[in-house]
């Protein structure tokens, strides 16, 4: 599939990477800190969530199922 991302999709998906990126480093830092008790959980859970909109939104820019 060629890339036919427009310069503003492209510029898109780079915050996107960014924004997954970002979220996973937090993800870390929470477990590194505490673990994965039970307080962490939702904190961990909600991160995992913007990794997961940013990935979708790649894929879809990508016409990715």
């Amino acid at each position: 599939m060629p890339d036919t991302l427009t310069p503003e999709e492209a510029a898109e998906e780079r915050r996107l990477w960014a924004d997954y990126y970002e979220a996973m480093e937090r993800v870390i830092e929470i477990i590194r800190r505490e673990g994965t008790a039970e307080a962490a959980v939702p904190r961990i859970v909600a991160e995992d969530a913007i990794a997961n909109r940013a990935i979708a939104r790649i894929k879809q820019l990508h016409g990715l199922p």
